[in-house]
């Protein structure tokens, strides 16, 4: 899959809704033709012989005035944090199981208000933010959109995606729901570890579905463009066999590297040892789930990994150390590339 990166803040705003369907149903997602490689990565509608796509900078930054946080953790305290620092929701309302987590986000300056109950958290809220774990996203919103406003947004902030939409199909308004996914965080989990500036910059990848009119996907561009990310519109299937590559596999990596590393040998680890095992500290139960959402993608990446390992394990065996320079100086190459462009990005 190709992807080109496309001027900061630019957006197709105006696209037919039968055209916006049909592209998503065929799968024809295309990057603006001739926009400078840089910065912002979104993609754009273009249907052959349409050219009423029209491009520009989104409108001033909206203002919420009741934002529902659905489960208070890394990611969503530093959403609060965010919306707080940037004057973007008159009241933010955290809603968890642990009574004493709120209360550090209420400390914190994360939310305004602290509940228990879905229903009282977002009751008329126009925005609601479902960061619970994946398999639990979709009946949290179902309960607060019985409750929130009539035209309310709703998102989530899964990592996977294919499974979210198809169990949000026929039990959320598809003119209110919208799927998300920041690409940011850490190994660290609870909202005693957020920070106001964590979306800043952060790649966040929108997913719609076909039945999501195009005045949605919109809205939830300049929501997140609002809190200072950058935005990216992939289908779900799309959204998922990336992530499978670039997420779910180093996460698999890397508690294999830690678990493969025997007790006797710990003593001797170093930086670069601890760099690479860094997120196999997260959350197990998490990750089980998001492991198992992503069953396929995450293993045919495992898959086409192990496939590399078997290169190595040939030119070692045969002593070609050309060969293993060759693929030292590939992850070499891939690596500073990718470091480049997180530097001037």
């Amino acid at each position: 899959m190709s992807i080109k990166l496309a001027s900061k803040r630019e957006v197709a705003i105006k696209v037919r809704h039968s055209l916006f369907a049909r592209s998503l149903s065929r799968g024809k997602l295309r990057s603006r033709r001739g926009v400078r490689t840089g910065e912002s990565l979104i993609w754009r509608l273009i249907e052959p012989g349409f050219s009423h796509v029209q491009f520009g900078l989104l409108k001033s930054n909206m203002v919420w005035q009741r934002v529902c946080i659905i489960g208070v953790g890394l990611l969503g305290g530093s959403i609060g944090l965010a919306l707080k620092r940037k004057r973007l929701a008159k009241q933010v309302v955290g809603v968890g199981r642990t009574i004493t987590k709120l209360d550090t986000a209420l400390s914190r300056g994360a939310i305004d208000i602290a509940t228990d109950d879905i229903v009282k958290g977002a009751l008329d809220a126009d925005l609601v933010i479902a960061c619970t774990p994946v398999k639990s996203i979709v009946d949290s919103l179902v309960v607060a959109a019985g409750v929130a406003l009539p035209n309310a947004l709703l998102t989530d902030v899964g990592s996977t995606k294919q499974s979210i939409i198809k169990a949000a199909e026929g039990r959320l308004s598809p003119s209110q729901f919208i799927g998300s996914h920041p690409i940011a965080g850490g190994h660290h989990s609870g909202v005693e570890h957020a920070v106001g500036t964590l979306l800043d910059g952060a790649l966040v990848v929108i997913t719609p579905s076909t039945n999501n009119p195009p005045e949605l996907l919109e809205s939830m561009i300049r929501f997140w463009e609002s809190m200072g990310s950058r935005t990216c519109v992939l289908t779900p299937r799309e959204h998922d066999e990336a992530l499978a590559v670039s997420s779910h596999l180093p996460h698999m990596v890397s508690s294999v590297l830690a678990g493969a590393t025997p007790p006797e040998f710990l003593q001797f680890v170093g930086k670069g040892w601890m760099d690479s095992t860094r997120i196999a500290a997260s959350n197990s139960q998490l990750w089980r789930q998001i492991l198992e959402e992503n069953h396929a993608p995450a293993l045919q990446a495992l898959k086409n990994f192990a496939t590399i390992c078997g290169t190595w394990i040939d030119a070692l065996e045969r002593g070609d150390f050309d060969r293993v320079e060759s693929l030292l100086q590939a992850g070499k190459a891939t690596r500073d590339a990718v470091a480049s462009r997180h530097l001037s990005g």
